[in-house]
């Protein structure tokens, strides 16, 4: 269990700094790419008992703490689409169970 927390430290260290490495790149829009989910707000749906293996706030702390306009992650097949973090990022299930398609899109305002 102690690596299991670890790993997911490591993820969402690497998930927060590779967002702090797009500052000062000129990017209009960040967006989070994740497996597993940010929030349990697009775990909704998915039995309780397994929410700790499909995600972790440790990943919306990464998000809010160094800014991203979306998140977007799969894995969680029977969860709901629609979520948002602590500091009001948007996250998005985009499972194909969930979204019932192969793609969704998504129109973030820019500038």
């Amino acid at each position: 269990m102690k690596e299991f927390v670890r790993t997911t430290r490591r993820s969402a260290d690497s998930l927060g700094a590779a967002l702090k490495d797009l500052d000062g790149r000129g990017c209009d829009v960040r967006v989070a790419l994740t497996h597993f989910s940010p929030v349990a707000d697009t775990l909704a749906g998915e039995p309780l008992e397994i929410y700790p293996f499909l995600g972790s706030y440790l990943l919306a702390e990464a998000i809010d703490t160094a800014g991203a306009d979306l998140a977007v992650h799969g894995h969680a097949h029977l969860g709901s689409e629609h979520g948002m973090t602590a500091g009001g990022v948007r996250v998005r299930n985009v499972a194909q169970p969930v979204i019932r398609r192969a793609f969704n899109v998504y129109q973030l305002p820019t500038g």
